[in-house]
């Protein structure tokens, strides 16, 4: 009487829907011997990562099973037996060598959950609108080209992911879905977005990445909750005014695409943190860009800016900044209110001078001035006590100011392809150094006294005129530089 009863117990908490949470919390088995020995209290059975070939058909004896982990093996097919396990809410799949969609896992009418990402399915069924309860659907890296209409039937989707397939649209009908928040149909061939996109009023995601989208219809504005947009590596010729709608947006990225500027409503998205514009053709910023005052990281990197707004200072919770080829000749003393600012990337640019406000960025640890035109590094480099990698490559540099051995913490110099005729003395004292490059200075012919960089690793001399008996001698002295570059004269 009592085993029954527990059985009894077992059926009537299978039958009730289960959360993530409640989920996790079962009981695993991870044995299948094991679990058919306990047939009747087995509510949870992982069996991912066994390599097997085929679907155990001694799993069907589980008759309260809820969750079924089946990740990383070599099945190729599921059976239509699996519709007997009538109480399963969890089916996970991933990575296997599925070639189809298994269509009986339609009758599992309880389902929540179903992972099937990284498999070859080609197709989905047109009944799968009969899993009625399914809240979370992975079917990212298969081979879909289409999705059938009556997904819109699931109404309780709240995660859709068919990231990395063959798709070149989304259903209409998907509309209906009105409760997803998160949506991944990245890396597909995706050209255009219906009038459906304004349905999803309680998107927070929304990943569309790698795709051929050329524009956003107006509907975008609908989407009030949105907090991850992601555009990159589409055709994107304009960003819609709408995007200002978005205002509890926090990440927007749109790198690689083919915008010649920004609209000035962009300046409305005040929570934004994050935004990569990297690889597009723009060729300056709206002033609006300064009322992004909650942005940490902002990367214009590979685009045509000249200039920086004035107004760049007012971004003081920045944290990164990219800037890697563009055109700028010059930065705005405004540089120097950027007071968070941790990196700094400007190589490939035009720059011939650096403001002396600069030395206001305190808490840089990375600074990339490669490849550009500077004569001379200002004293207030002195300041940046936090940096750790200074990169000075590809300039004209005829000389370092002696405020660079107050870098106590600078781990990487790189100094390369100037035209420095030496190094100043004081640098002896940067005992952190782990890396110095300084080759092609062809005139450089002395180095200072090296002797108490003990934690020196990699030293680059090719292409300079410092000697043979030299370098031998600095060997002898720092016998754990491992890594040293040297032209033979």
């Amino acid at each position: 009487m009592l085993f029954l009863g527990s059985a009894a117990q077992i059926r009537l908490q299978a039958q009730t829907l289960l959360d993530t949470a409640q989920m996790s919390a079962l009981q695993t088995y991870t044995s299948l011997d094991e679990a058919v020995k306990n047939a009747d209290k087995v509510q949870k059975l992982d069996l991912s990562g066994l390599q097997m070939e085929e679907f155990p058909a001694s799993i069907l004896k589980l008759n309260n099973l809820i969750v079924l982990i089946l990740d990383a093996n070599r099945i190729k097919a599921i059976p239509p037996t699996i519709a007997k396990l009538k109480y399963l809410q969890l089916l996970s799949a991933n990575a296997n060598l599925l070639e189809s969609f298994p269509r009986d896992i339609t009758k599992l009418t309880q389902l929540q959950i179903l992972q099937l990402g990284r498999n070859t399915i080609p197709a989905l069924p047109s009944d799968i609108g009969s899993l009625i309860e399914l809240k979370f659907l992975n079917l990212q890296s298969n081979v879909l080209t289409s999705i059938p209409t009556e997904l819109g039937k699931c109404t309780k989707l709240i995660h859709l992911d068919v990231s990395n397939n063959q798709l070149s649209s989304l259903p209409t009908e998907l509309g209906q879905a009105t409760m997803l928040e998160y949506l991944d149909a990245s890396r597909n061939r995706i050209s255009i977005l219906g009038a459906e996109l304004g349905s999803w009023s309680a998107l927070q995601a929304l990943m569309l990445e790698g795709n051929q989208l050329k524009k956003l219809p107006p509907e975008l504005a609908k989407l009030v909750k949105l907090k991850r947009l992601e555009l990159g590596t589409n055709q994107m010729e304009e960003l819609p005014a709408e995007l200002g709608k978005l205002t509890e947006l926090q990440s927007l990225r749109i790198f690689g695409n083919a915008l010649p500027s920004l609209p000035s409503d962009i300046g409305k998205l005040i929570n934004l943190t994050v935004l990569d514009l990297n690889g597009n053709p723009i060729t300056a910023l709206p002033n609006e860009i300064s009322n992004l005052t909650a942005l940490q990281i902002l990367n214009l990197g590979s685009c045509k800016i000249t200039e920086l707004p004035s107004g760049i200072g007012n971004l003081a919770r920045l944290e990164k900044l990219q800037l890697t080829g563009n055109q700028l000749t010059k930065l705005p003393t405004d540089i120097g209110k950027l007071v968070n600012l941790q990196s700094l990337t400007l190589n490939g640019n035009v720059l011939t001078a650096l403001p002396n406000e600069i030395g206001n960025l305190t808490k840089l640890t990375n600074l990339n001035l490669s490849n550009n035109r500077l004569t001379a590094v200002p004293a207030e480099i002195g300041k940046f006590v936090n940096l750790q990698t200074l990169i000075l490559t590809r300039n004209q540099l005829a000389a370092l100011p002696p405020d660079v051995s107050k870098l106590s913490n600078l781990q990487k110099l790189y100094l390369g392809d100037n035209k420095l005729t030496s190094l100043p003395s004081s640098i002896s004292g940067l005992t952190d150094l782990q890396e110095i490059n300084v080759s092609k200075n062809k005139e450089l012919s002395k180095l200072p006294d090296l002797i108490r960089m003990t934690r020196l690793r990699k030293l680059d001399l090719l292409d300079t005129k410092v000697s043979k008996p030299d370098i031998d001698i600095l060997l002898k002295l720092l016998p754990q530089t491992t890594e040293v570059k040297y032209s033979d004269q």
